[in-house]
């Protein structure tokens, strides 16, 4: 699981044209890395799940770091950089096909670990943090 991780944190540091080269191989890793991140958190130790969960974060971390990047080099927003992968015209037919297909795949992936991911508590109220609702004032009759 680990070679997954270190080949998707690889593919950061090609050039732009090798990146382009290597495209379906990152999303192929990247799919198997997260199959295998569902797999250690259905079944694993809670050192190898602590493990994976920072592999997680860093990756997110390189992701956002990524993301501001090209985003300085191109003058575009975050909002603008996504409208801008949305657009076929972009891509090659071949790249087209290859994101498409990955996003597919993220997507199905994603609904996975969904059910899979430990779903936060919610705070318990205290009874005394509860609100009362008042009670009724009792109407006065005049004497």
């Amino acid at each position: 699981m680990h070679e997954e991780f270190k080949k998707i944190m690889d593919f950061f540091s090609l050039a732009p044209e090798e990146k382009s080269k290597h495209l379906e191989e990152v999303f192929q890793n990247s799919i198997e890395f997260f199959d295998k991140f569902k797999k250690t958190l259905q079944t694993g130790t809670p050192e190898e799940k602590s493990a994976i969960m920072k592999e997680v974060m860093e990756l997110q971390e390189k992701l956002q770091s990524e993301t501001t990047k090209m985003c300085a080099e191109t003058g575009l927003s975050e909002d603008e950089l996504k409208e801008y992968s949305h657009d076929k015209k972009h891509f090659s037919e071949d790249e087209w096909k290859s994101i498409q297909s990955a996003k597919q795949k993220f997507e199905q992936q994603a609904e996975e670990l969904a059910s899979v991911l430990p779903v936060p508590k919610k705070k318990e109220e205290d009874a005394s943090a509860v609100k009362k609702t008042p009670k009724a004032k009792k109407k006065w009759v005049k004497s």
